[in-house]
């Protein structure tokens, strides 16, 4: 296939649980960087740590934030949403919890949801929220997050690929959750990292035989030598 851009999620696929970066990975982004295919990087995190990584790991692609909710490419930000509803469910969730609900640092610069440590069993949160029904609770397997129940990064991932003049077909996500199924079914080609989800091992093109970051290396590899012949 013929490739203009790469998606890459960031917590589990260019990190490791500790959340350190890894320097392979680094080093691929730069490398097929070289090659004219930008990378755009996909999280939950806020937009402020998200324009510090980008700038830090050498990326010119846009930027998703906030499971989806955030958007942002050559100083064009589009909000997809709002966090009214999930801001009522967090004060549900902290009469039920009390201080075992712990929110993010990065909560007062988010747009659309909100964060929260993994202090209590997801299932418990869950049933407090059955009474929000237009927000979800998802899990990054870091964090857990409260956000209205039709966003996600696939829904996102067309916003950047359209401000950034790629069509979907044209594009590569590789990924390790499974928040990023929608990521990588609307794009043209989906890529699991070894260490991801079963679920979404499921519904990728193809999966890596290293973990994390070497495991995202591999697979710039994989996107390099379609190009090398012409892809």
């Amino acid at each position: 296939m013929k490739v203009k851009a790469l998606v890459t999620d960031v917590d589990g696929t260019l990190t490791d649980k500790r959340y350190r970066l890894s320097c392979p990975a680094i080093k691929a982004v730069r490398f097929i960087e070289r090659f004219g295919i930008p990378v755009t990087l996909a999280s939950g995190n806020a937009l402020c740590v998200m324009r510090t990584l980008r700038a830090y790991i050498g990326c010119s692609g846009a930027v998703i934030c906030e499971g989806g909710g955030v958007v942002e490419y050559n100083g064009e930000l589009r909000i997809l949403g709002d966090r009214v509803e999930a801001l009522m469910a967090l004060d549900a969730l902290k009469e039920v919890f009390g201080r075992r609900i712990v929110e993010s640092s990065s909560n007062p610069f988010r747009y659309v949801d909100v964060a929260l440590r993994r202090t209590v069993v997801k299932s418990r949160l869950v049933k407090v929220l059955e009474r929000f029904p237009s927000v979800k609770l998802w899990d990054s397997g870091y964090a857990y997050h409260i956000i209205e129940r039709d966003i996600d990064k696939g829904r996102t991932v067309k916003v950047a690929l359209e401000l950034m003049h790629v069509e979907a077909e044209e594009a590569v996500a590789i990924g390790d959750s499974e928040t990023d199924v929608p990521l990588l079914e609307a794009v043209g080609y989906g890529i699991a990292v070894a260490n991801a989800d079963e679920t979404l091992k499921r519904v990728t093109d193809y999966v890596t035989e290293g973990k994390n970051g070497k495991g995202f290396s591999e697979a710039v590899k994989l996107i390099l030598s379609w190009k090398l012949k012409g892809g």
